[in-house]
């Protein structure tokens, strides 16, 4: 029995942010991150309908000490589970 290597470029680490993603043909949803890396998060999916993989969004981070940036930060959908959606800085 062999192990399965991971695939993971960067170390995951836990994460309070909470992120606002929005694309102008599907809206703006807010979403709780699960965890995140210097390669993205990983947002859990809530009851939200989430953005098809490969789409691009524009994503605000916040802290409970506020915004962490002002400017939207461009990210990709990575990737879909039933938990939720892995979004990659581009």
């Amino acid at each position: 029995m062999t192990i399965a290597s991971n695939k993971r470029k960067h170390s995951r680490f836990a994460s309070q942010a909470q992120l606002v993603v929005s694309h102008p043909a599907l809206g703006v949803i807010h979403l709780k991150a699960k965890d995140s890396s210097q390669g993205g998060f990983f947002a859990l999916r809530g009851s939200h309908i989430l953005p098809p993989i490969n789409t691009e969004v524009d994503v605000i981070i916040k802290r409970h000490t506020g915004q962490l940036n002002n400017t939207p930060v461009r990210m990709r959908v990575a990737h879909i589970s039933d938990q939720g959606m892995g979004l990659e800085f581009i």
